[in-house]
């Protein structure tokens, strides 16, 4: 009977007491996790250079126009539109913003040729996962409130960030508050 107490001890000791440990990516897993996050993942590219059919060069030359572009497209909409903040653990649009998300439909109304891409962002807590759900649970969230105002569907694209893109890099609530947030960018 000891023993098997001991060995139980032992064994809920090994399942509870391990920490988890931080993977270790290298840098073109790096590189590939970020341009999932970001929504530029190509598989095809991927198997290709896995195949050995697509050079190094002409992905980075890709990736490089792709980052251009994204850049351009950051330019355009970064003073457009102002973010849709969150409470806490919630994908729910507070009333405050219902005005300014009017105005958007509005803009988007007036302007049909134009499509955007809402982004959903969460504060640093929380695990990865979590966060990408809720992300993307406020950008869609956003997303059907402009539906419902009149813009059309297939012009709002939404991508989750979670917590990878902090607008505020500080570690006190008002920081975490400022990252929970919704960000309309003109596509």
């Amino acid at each position: 009977m000891k023993y098997l107490t001991v060995f139980f001890a032992v064994l809920i000791l090994m399942n509870v007491g391990c920490a988890s440990k931080k993977v270790e990516l290298s840098p073109t897993d790096q590189q590939q996790l970020q341009s999932i996050q970001q929504g530029k993942y190509d598989s095809q590219s991927d198997k290709k250079l896995r195949d050995g059919v697509i050079s190094e060069e002409e992905l980075a030359k890709r990736n490089r126009d792709s980052m251009k572009y994204a850049s351009l497209r950051d330019q355009k909409g970064s003073s457009q539109f102002k973010d849709i903040l969150f409470e806490f653990d919630s994908y729910s649009i507070n009333n405050e913003y219902f005005p300014q998300l009017n105005e958007t439909g509005n803009w988007l109304k007036q302007n049909r040729n134009t499509t955007i891409i809402i982004e959903g962002h969460c504060d640093e807590k929380g695990t990865v996962e979590y966060n990408l759900a809720l992300g993307q649970k406020r950008a869609e969230s956003v997303k059907a409130y402009l539906i419902k105002s009149g813009v059309d569907a297939a012009r709002i694209k939404t991508i989750s960030y979670g917590k990878e893109l902090p607008a505020d890099p500080g570690h006190t609530e008002d920081a975490w508050a400022r990252n929970r947030r919704a960000s309309i960018k003109i596509d």
